[in-house]
């Protein structure tokens, strides 16, 4: 990408992100509200230089790490970050659990002696709208790495007014992270049985995908050679949502824009047939929903042998196959696709995410010279060879190039990189979509089912817009009641004779706040400039 000024980001920020996605931080906030020039999409003054000599040392907030704040402060990568960047950082983390927001409300109440804190999306909107954040944008201008690694995009993240307050870090990649782990063995003793009606084999030539039907015909089978107590497919706790399952019914992601306008999975015109669908499984003994936590749940099931199939995460895959290799007994389906779609890749859809889900921030209350620092240090993070060396370590010694792709050699990638995502402020975002991936090799098994999940993300994936929404008090007030409820209603709806309309699942939702929150996710959706682009893959009409 070439690299731009500052003045021409603002430029084209104003005339985005900075109208809608700022839009839900709230209205009696002047820093929620947006200026005049804001408003009209005019471009935001050139920023002033800002020529300070930055300080050398200063304090970092990260996210918890599960280890001591001493074990933080001598992990490998510390003498490497000082001697590459010339800063001696002092690293604090947040504590565990519900207490990260406080401990980050109290910091800048009390004006604690931090300069750089790391803080979640709604974290961030939240300081912004309370105008608590330092202008970064003086110092990203003079930065050499920012603005050619980072997307436009991601900057109209952190941006208000044409100012940007802070520091993007991206998700490594857009991602599936589950498949339909199956029983692959079982598969193939059917095909041998019924030559004249087999099931399509999942397989790189098609996306490793399967048909409603034929994924059915195959737990039919599964049936009859699953031992007692086991059952064909099994469906773990509060995963009515079968992100594997739905995008054959044309529903792609829990939220997802239909005729222009946001539209939480239960209003999807298509999930009537969604539902009718699993009734049917769950009705004809096919399939079993795990209760509570302490029923057997997909992946003990598979251990155990008493399963045909079951959707699973990508981190599950050794649990399930060994750690040491796989096991071909096991296959994994990425996405059920239409019968009419049979064989067509243009017409496979996925549940995908990727955003904008961290960011560095530096207090208002710091001095130029502080936040001057912490954007230096941060820029010369990426260096190219340093950041390749930061996040993976030495080739040959903690990671090894096959076919152009990255894989770590344990257990010195474990030793000496496993936690490197907690000192990473920002990203080389194409550079890092590929050294992620060494975090889904670490067993055969995972890459395995990875890959097979994410063969063709890239054009099957589908994002949920709520992942960018920025605060809103509606969605964060109302949104948790009204899909718990829905939840509820909708297992006894799949999972007993108890059953509930479509209809009468949709009032559910909308009598628990689910409509305010649809109306209020929705007058931010339509002035969000970027709605068209920010899914290059449409769902399939």
């Amino acid at each position: 990408m070439k690299k731009k000024s500052i003045k021409a980001i603002a430029a084209a920020l104003c005339a985005t992100l900075s109208l809608g996605l700022l839009a839900g931080c709230g209205a009696n906030s002047e820093a929620a509200s947006g200026s005049d020039s804001a408003a009209s999409g005019s471009a935001a003054p050139e920023s002033e230089a800002v020529k300070v000599e930055p300080v050398k040392e200063f304090t970092y907030l990260g996210m918890n790490t599960g280890m001591t704040t001493e074990e933080y402060n001598a992990y490998p990568l510390v003498p490497l970050l000082e001697e590459h960047t010339g800063y001696k950082v002092k690293y604090d983390q947040t504590p565990n659990g519900e207490d990260t927001a406080t401990a980050i409300n109290n910091i800048f109440l009390n004006r604690e002696d931090y300069q750089a804190i790391y803080v979640s999306k709604d974290q961030f909107y939240s300081l912004l709208a309370q105008d608590a954040l330092k202008d970064l944008t003086p110092f990203i201008d003079q930065s050499t790495n920012m603005k050619e690694v980072i997307s436009d995009f991601g900057w109209q993240t952190a941006t208000k007014d044409g100012k940007i307050y802070a520091l993007p870090r991206k998700d490594a990649r857009k991602v599936s992270n589950f498949a339909i782990a199956f029983r692959a063995d079982w598969l193939d003793e059917y095909n041998a049985e019924n030559p004249d009606k087999q099931i399509t084999v999942p397989s790189k030539e098609n996306g490793y995908t399967m048909t409603l039907s034929e994924f059915r015909t195959m737990l039919e089978y599964f049936k009859t050679k699953v031992p007692q107590g086991g059952v064909a497919y099994r469906i773990d706790p509060n995963a009515t949502v079968q992100e594997t399952i739905m995008p054959a019914f044309g529903i792609c992601n829990d939220w997802m824009d239909v005729d222009g306008k946001l539209t939480y999975f239960v209003d999807h015109p298509n999930f009537g047939s969604y539902l009718e669908w699993i009734q049917g499984l769950y009705d004809d003994g096919l399939a079993s929903y795990a209760a509570t936590p302490e029923e057997p749940n997909v992946v003990k099931m598979m251990q155990a042998g008493q399963l045909g199939a079951g959707r699973t995460f990508h981190w599950n895959a050794a649990a399930i196959e060994g750690s040491e290799g796989t096991d071909d007994k096991i296959g994994y389906i990425s996405v059920l696709v239409a019968d009419e779609n049979k064989g067509d890749l243009s017409k496979v859809r996925q549940f995908a995410a990727e955003a904008y889900q961290f960011y560095t921030v530096v207090p208002k209350y710091a001095t130029d010279e502080q936040a001057a620092a912490v954007v230096d240090w941060a820029d010369k993070t990426l260096d190219k060879d340093f950041f390749r060396l930061m996040v993976l370590g030495e080739e040959g010694k903690t990671f090894t190039i096959k076919d152009d792709q990255y894989w770590p050699i344990l257990p010195a990638f474990n030793e000496e990189r496993n936690m490197a995502d907690r000192y990473l402020t920002v990203c080389r975002e194409e550079d890092m979509a590929k050294y992620w991936m060494c975090r889904t090799r670490k067993t055969p098994a995972q890459d395995k089912l990875f890959s097979r999940a994410n063969e063709n993300i890239y054009t099957t994936g589908v994002k949920s817009p709520i992942a960018v929404m920025p605060p809103n008090e509606v969605y964060d007030t109302k949104f948790a009641t009204a899909s718990r409820e829905l939840l509820t209603a909708t297992v006894q709806t799949m999972f007993s004779n108890q059953r509930m309309s479509v209809d009468e699942l949709r009032q559910v939702f909308a009598a628990n706040g689910g409509k305010e929150v649809t109306d209020s996710v929705n007058e931010w959706y339509s002035t969000w400039d970027a709605k068209d682009s920010y899914n290059d893959v449409k769902p399939v009409k």
